[in-house]
């Protein structure tokens, strides 16, 4: 007999992010009369498909932070506050992993509740740098770039991920360790001395690299590395608490902070994945229910990490238990995690990261683009255009909490 009631979530298609919903999906719905389908999307579409396209079809949908502007004004989604008590948002609050919690706030209030937490890392095969008698990994951005033109023409390289929302990505990050807290501040433009220096690094460094790197994302990077000898070295992408998993492929990775550079700042960008629940689902309250128990410290440290997934709550990322499913991931990163940035939050981001991910990718490969004084006049017309004075659109976190705190 079918039960009589069917709630729909869209994710987005890795074992992170799938495998540990169904699983809390499966035991929350055992005693109730209700199924629960968990539908997903390629990353890129996760990174880009508008909301409006999701919302009328499913019933709790992860999105991420960027969106958040834009959810808050459409009527969308529900406001958390409309779902939770102030006692579980206090504690969702306090147990935020560096600014994922606030990543989702807006005008005041809560549009998404933080059920993955990550931020880019890097990452190394442990055997290869034992076999390549490398004493430790680089720690900043001259140690990558001179251990990507000594691994050049070598089995085993460095690769970054650089398809173009993860350019972009890399443009930022590197930008932050060149000027830190005043790189990028909320409405203005990105300090242009610092950002000529980081495009140029970027694309200096590119001919040393991996191939695969100027097309990728962190999973096809992540699982290259992880199932062949090519790739010895990331130093930054997204990390994927997966592939530090025994048995997940071939080979383990071993994940540690993002690179500094002159500033003494950790380079890093915000990603991660909130739940939110549609306002156009006819099951509201049943969509609520099942998307509290998601982020119960409890389930993140227990079943959804023991699940496969890499959970937003700090009872997980501090948790012995947990932390030896994933070769200490949550430990080894929390330093980047705490200090990472945040993107504009505004409505016309995600047209902008669209588009300035193609920029920062045609200049890094050499593409027909001019100067990098060329560029910076792009970028900062794209940003005018579509981020607008985003200080103003319910406050943005990059200079209050993720570039001037470490906490």
């Amino acid at each position: 007999m079918s039960a009589s009631v069917k709630l729909r979530g869209m994710a987005w298609d890795h074992p992170r992010a799938v495998n540990p919903l169904r699983a809390v999906a499966a035991d929350w719905s055992r005693d109730r009369d209700v199924t629960v389908e968990w539908d997903a999307r390629p990353l890129k579409d996760f990174e880009d498909q508008p909301l409006d396209e999701l919302a009328g079809a499913y019933d709790l949908i992860l999105i991420d932070y960027p969106f958040v502007g834009f959810a808050a004004t459409s009527g969308l989604i529900v406001p958390v506050e409309d779902w939770t008590g102030a006692d579980y948002l206090a504690d969702q609050a306090a147990h935020s992993v560096g600014p994922s919690y606030p990543s989702y706030t807006w005008n005041g209030r809560q549009w998404a509740l933080a059920i993955d937490a990550a931020t880019q890392v890097s990452a190394v095969r442990e055997d290869l740098r034992q076999s390549a008698g490398l004493d430790d990994i680089p720690s900043d951005w001259e140690a990558v770039a001179a251990l990507a033109h000594r691994c050049r023409k070598t089995r085993h390289q460095v690769a970054v991920a650089l398809k173009p929302n993860h350019a972009y990505c890399n443009f930022l990050s590197v930008g932050i360790t060149l000027a830190g807290a005043d790189f990028w501040p909320a409405g203005g433009h990105v300090d242009g001395a610092a950002a000529v220096e980081a495009l140029e690094f970027l694309r200096r460094l590119a001919p040393d690299l991996h191939p695969l790197s100027g097309e990728a994302d962190p999973i096809a990077v992540s699982d290259r590395m992880a199932s062949t000898d090519e790739i010895l070295y990331v130093p930054l992408m997204f990390g994927y608490s997966s592939y530090s998993r025994l048995g997940f492929r071939p080979h383990p990775l071993r994940f540690g902070n993002a690179p500094v550079g002159r500033s003494g700042r950790i380079g890093s960008v915000l990603g991660g994945v909130g739940v939110a629940v549609s306002a156009l689902s006819a099951q509201r309250d049943l969509a609520a229910d099942l998307a509290r128990t998601l982020v119960l410290p409890e389930v993140q440290a227990g079943m959804y990490v023991d699940a496969g997934g890499q959970p937003g709550h700090a009872a997980a990322w501090e948790s012995e238990v947990a932390n030896r499913q994933v070769g200490d991931f949550f430990l080894a990163t929390r330093a980047s995690m705490d200090q990472a940035f945040l993107r504009p939050r505004v409505p016309g981001h995600r047209r902008f990261q669209e588009l300035a991910g193609e920029l920062v990718h045609k200049y890094i490969w050499g593409q027909a683009i001019g100067s990098a004084r060329d560029f910076l006049a792009a970028y900062n017309e794209l940003a005018e255009a579509l981020l607008g004075d985003w200080r103003e659109e319910g406050g943005n976190l990059t200079a209050t909490h993720s570039l001037n705190s470490t906490a």
